[in-house]
């Protein structure tokens, strides 16, 4: 989730004729040149550069957006996904994407062959889109009208894996800076950062981890319970009086994410969901923008945490339910076993206390 700090042109506006009456009022009650006087002026004229940077970047936009509109009249495609800074357009026959990234001078494109949408999704800095058919990722960028393309093919961990993949139709969801696609059938995660590409089993994941400001907020792992909880649930949570209080009066310098993997070469994922210095001051709750954007984070942060705390059921009740096959396994097997040393018995080959003894070893 992305901080909006710019106002549109008719917000600009509006604050320069707030700040124009401020000045004519402070001017028509104190005529006497008192400096205070002119602060409102100032403002009329920040206001101002404000209308005129707004106005420029809408002109920068529908620039680009034009350059799309013709571009896209030369293609073939059936499907598309984006907006005038960066597009997808998907062809299914041909099973290929072309990708546009603008600029106001001009465009630049690239074609990836073989590749087929499942579902694409855009998350705070690129679009992320994935082919089902051919296991494939694509991580997009539009990076000052150069295109910034990362391909993924999940293919040669899967059959490393020794996977043998059934038909499923994974889910893909974008929260904060990352994409995440789950597969419950196959029982894979691959998580999309703005660096790399994770892709493990369900059965490698231990915990999930949500912190702030260094202090565990949720922590749920395998075979364990919850432990904390986050202030918000869904985005229609209702919030009591005294966490209202407290989300009032934080101040949050990092938001992260951990997840505990069964590696010792490489075992934490760590997703960073906020940190002040890398692109804004500190979070002060106390200020009602702070707070909206922070109440906005944490539903970015309960997205994430639903979707690893669910993998974490799904290995669970499938280690349960293993257990109870070798239980039920085992204890068919001892039934046979003194089934026939009932038959021995009565056959004669073993005596009395020979079967009392064997008996014995059995149920041990």
């Amino acid at each position: 989730m992305k901080k909006q700090d710019d106002l549109s042109v008719g917000g600009a506006l509006f604050l320069s004729v707030i700040f124009a009456i401020m000045a004519i009022l402070s001017y028509n009650s104190d005529e006497s040149g008192n400096p205070i006087a002119i602060i409102p002026a100032i403002g009329v004229i920040v206001g101002l550069v404000m209308a005129l940077n707004a106005k420029s970047k809408a002109s920068d936009r529908k620039a680009r957006k034009e350059q799309q509109d013709i571009f896209a009249q030369t293609l073939d495609y059936d499907d598309c996904f984006g907006n005038g800074d960066l597009k997808l357009y998907f062809n299914s026959q041909k099973q290929d994407v072309t990708v546009c990234a603008t600029t106001n001078e001009g465009r630049n494109t690239q074609v990836v062959r073989d590749f087929s949408v499942t579902e694409t999704v855009k998350t705070d800095s690129y679009i992320v889109s994935y082919d089902a058919t051919h296991n494939k990722i694509l991580r997009i960028k539009n990076n000052n009208g150069n295109i910034m393309l990362k391909e993924f093919n999940l293919n040669y961990t899967l059959k490393k894996w020794d996977v043998v993949m059934k038909k499923s139709t994974p889910a893909v969801k974008a929260y904060n800076d990352y994409a995440f696609i789950t597969d419950d059938v196959n029982e894979f995660v691959a998580i999309v950062t703005p660096t790399s590409m994770h892709l493990h089993r369900y059965s490698d994941i231990v915990s999930i981890t949500y912190e702030e400001n260094g202090n565990d907020m949720y922590n749920k792992s395998l075979g364990g319970a919850v432990v904390g909880g986050l202030l918000f649930g869904g985005v229609g949570a209702i919030v009591g009086s005294n966490t209202a209080k407290a989300v009032k009066n934080k101040k949050i310098e990092r938001m992260s994410i951990k997840i505990l993997l069964k590696s010792t070469s490489d075992p934490t994922i760590l997703l960073e969901i906020f940190k002040a210095g890398k692109d804004r001051a500190i979070l002060e709750t106390k200020n009602t923008a702070d707070k909206f954007f922070y109440e906005g984070l944490m539903k970015e942060v309960t997205g994430i945490k639903d979707i690893f705390s669910i993998i974490i059921d799904i290995v669970d009740k499938s280690s349960a339910s293993q257990n109870q096959q070798i239980s039920v396994s085992t204890s068919n097997s001892i039934a046979d076993e003194l089934t026939k040393l009932v038959q021995l018995k009565d056959a004669g080959v073993l005596t009395e206390e020979e079967f009392q003894a064997q008996k014995a070893k059995l149920l041990q």
